[in-house]
């Protein structure tokens, strides 16, 4: 019970938070524990390695842009899915600010592959006078969460493809289409390319390629969504 009514706290200020002129800013510079953040620098590592966010795909005038709607897109995953149980056994007492310190994780995560700092993307000054946080707390966020990805990266990568493996793949409208039964890498760069899905159509079981540019990883579930309902009538 107490877990859910802090998840409906949560909830509103996260709506509220959303609609701000200050977002994404406003999630990336909340308050949150250090644990949290220890806990969700994995997931964030790994979602960036997924959509091979680095230097070969982004660049530093786009960082800001990537930001805000890797930012959005987690933050929707928080709002729109309801399979508490699971969200729970995965996360635990931090599923609740979920929205806030994977954010920060993720953001800064994204500037680290990118070789930036916050400075770089934004007007770290400005944003702190008008969210009320000291510039120099959000300096020393910047150093910690760059420590933690300096310390688990490989390890974070590496779990990506054990955890990854056998997850619910389902499209857009919700639909179940199978599970992930391997991942294909690019050759020339090591990247994930795509998903090799098992899925079985009456009687017969079947193995269907998707690309990642298809699919959305909900690192809150783990679940994986495509972006279009099409694949299930394939």
């Amino acid at each position: 019970m107490v877990w859910k009514k802090r998840r409906k706290e949560e909830k509103e200020k996260v709506i509220a938070y959303l609609r701000s002129r200050l977002f994404p800013w406003n999630f990336i510079f909340e308050e949150v524990e250090e644990d949290a953040l220890k806990h969700f620098i994995p997931y964030a590592i790994q979602m960036c390695e997924a959509k091979g966010i680095d230097t070969s795909t982004v660049s530093k005038e786009e960082a800001k842009e990537v930001i805000a709607k890797e930012v959005k897109e987690a933050v929707n995953d928080y709002l729109f899915d309801l399979r508490e149980k699971e969200m729970i056994k995965m996360h635990g007492e931090f599923a609740a600010v979920y929205p806030f310190a994977f954010s920060q994780c993720l953001a800064y995560t994204i500037l680290y592959r990118l070789g930036l700092e916050m400075g770089d993307a934004v007007d770290v000054k400005a944003l702190s006078e008008l969210l009320g946080v000291d510039i120099h707390e959000i300096a020393n966020k910047e150093f910690l969460i760059g420590d933690l990805i300096a310390k688990r990266g490989t390890k974070s990568v590496k779990m990506f493809g054990r955890s990854i493996l056998d997850k619910k793949v389902i499209t857009a409208d919700g639909e179940y289409l199978g599970s992930v039964g391997d991942i294909l890498f690019a050759q020339e760069t090591g990247q994930v390319e795509g998903l090799l899905v098992s899925h079985r159509r009456g009687s017969e079981a079947m193995k269907s390629r998707i690309s990642m540019d298809d699919v959305r990883l909900n690192m809150y579930s783990k679940n994986i969504v495509l972006k279009s309902a099409n694949y299930a009538k394939k």
